[in-house]
């Protein structure tokens, strides 16, 4: 019997002690079957780049929404079980200290109370140098999670090599601006001469419809450009300010 199997027995067996002890993990490779092994077993495992184990579904009693969001710099889609995990996926989209990123890749699994516990973390997350990191949104209203998650996420964090960060839900005009931005987070086509032009007409601070009239760009062609060099940071701006036509950009 392999080690995997073995840890099956938690799933029918006898309430363990302690509400971290024996946690078990399941996941899904690509294309692949769901696998299950013991918190140790998911070091190295790159569960940034899988899919959900398996597909989300709303919060029961709620109203809710899948979305499927295709990212932007890996051949990747990212399957969002929830507004909350959506307005996060957008943010670490955005920023480039995250390589790759899977929003609920691995549900862990463990007795307490003489009941079946399950849960799936918001997200797994790879750090630009190479770190894994597990992301959870923190309970609207509160500084941090449940003490028997939180107890039970550092003990597998710890066994598999994870960093832990709890995380507020993107909110406010951040998330407006950025989710206007994501509409243009993919290349248009062969643009290389236009963004050097956008690149000059910004080398000084400009409204955005002023600098593409410097450019010598038409306003659409060169509106729709500009918004998309923001998204990749060639462009920078103010985003606690709304970004308007004439908001303020500037080279980076």
């Amino acid at each position: 019997m392999s080690k995997a199997e073995g840890l099956g027995d938690l799933l029918e067996g006898e309430a363990v002690p302690g509400a971290g002890q024996d946690v078990v993990a399941l996941y899904r490779e690509p294309y692949g079957p769901v696998r299950l092994c013991s918190a140790a077993g998911l070091r190295g495992v790159t569960l940034e780049e899988f899919g959900p184990v398996s597909e989300p579904v709303p919060y029961r009693g709620r109203k809710g929404i899948i979305t499927y969001w295709p990212v932007a710099t890996r051949e990747q889609t990212v399957v969002c079980g929830s507004l909350r995990q959506w307005r996060l996926a957008v943010e670490l989209d955005f920023e480039p200290a995250w390589a790759a990123f899977s929003a609920g890749p691995v549900e862990l699994r463990w007795r307490a109370g003489g009941r079946l516990r399950r849960w799936r973390p918001d997200f797994l997350a790879r750090t630009a140098e190479g770190v894994r990191e597990v992301l959870v949104l923190k309970p609207a209203g509160r500084e941090s999670l449940p003490a028997v998650r939180l107890e039970v996420l550092e003990e597998v964090a710890g066994a598999a090599g994870w960093r832990v960060r709890q995380v507020r839900e993107p909110s406010g005009l951040r998330v407006r601006n950025l989710g206007w931005l994501a509409g243009y987070r993919f290349p248009a086509g062969d643009e290389e001469g236009q963004e050097q032009a956008l690149l000059e007409a910004f080398r000084e601070p400009a409204g955005l419809r002023a600098g593409v009239a410097a450019s010598g760009l038409d306003e659409l062609t060169g509106l729709d450009l500009a918004y998309r060099m923001l998204w990749q940071r060639r462009l920078l701006f103010d985003i606690a300010h709304p970004l308007l036509p004439d908001a303020v950009a500037w080279t980076a």
